[in-house]
């Protein structure tokens, strides 16, 4: 079995097929990719092929990877994946981003949306090739979970089933309505 890094989880994750369209090759939001990436650490096997760890610790708003954050920088760098701003409706996605990575962008609306680049396709068929299709089934069914509903919803779930993973947020008692 191939042992994967955190990158290889992101571009697994952003590959995987789905039946919606608005996550073919791509996610929107950086909060939920990390979520995601905690998600497959956690709930599914292929964290077991996992050579590197998250390191996801309890911050400010949840589970918190800088792993995450250096993983799509690399992508993006080596041309695998595309890392777009955009205006969101919410300001929800740049919690993390401004309070604990320090990026404060212009807009307090924008995300960052990820979408693998024909080479990141190319780099997603390698990487499934050495792989059996149980792990992308199960990517396949948390990415069809959790892509594409409200980041709020994703965040909630995150925090009533890893509530150690919130002892130091500042959300909390907003996300879990207390």
């Amino acid at each position: 079995m191939p042992k994967l890094e955190i990158d290889d989880v992101v571009v697994l994750l952003l590959g995987c097929p789905t039946e919606k369209p608005e996550l073919e090759d791509k996610l929107s939001g950086v909060t939920r990719l990390e979520k995601l990436v905690f998600l497959v650490e956690q709930e599914t096997s292929l964290g077991e092929l996992l050579d590197e760890d998250a390191n996801f610790i309890a911050y400010n708003f949840g589970p918190f990877s800088a792993a995450v954050y250096q993983a799509v920088d690399s992508l993006s760098g080596y041309g695998l994946l595309e890392d777009s701003a955009s205006l969101a409706n919410s300001d929800e996605d740049s919690w993390e981003q401004i309070r604990v990575v320090g990026v404060d962008r212009s807009d307090p609306y924008a995300t960052r949306n990820f979408e693998l680049t024909e080479r990141g396709k190319q780099y997603y068929r390698v990487l499934t090739e050495e792989i059996s299709d149980e792990y992308i089934d199960e990517l396949v069914a948390l990415k069809e979970q959790f892509g594409s509903i409200p980041l709020r919803q994703l965040v909630r779930y995150v925090y009533q089933e890893y509530p150690d993973m919130t002892e130091n947020s500042l959300i909390r008692d907003d996300i879990l309505n207390r």
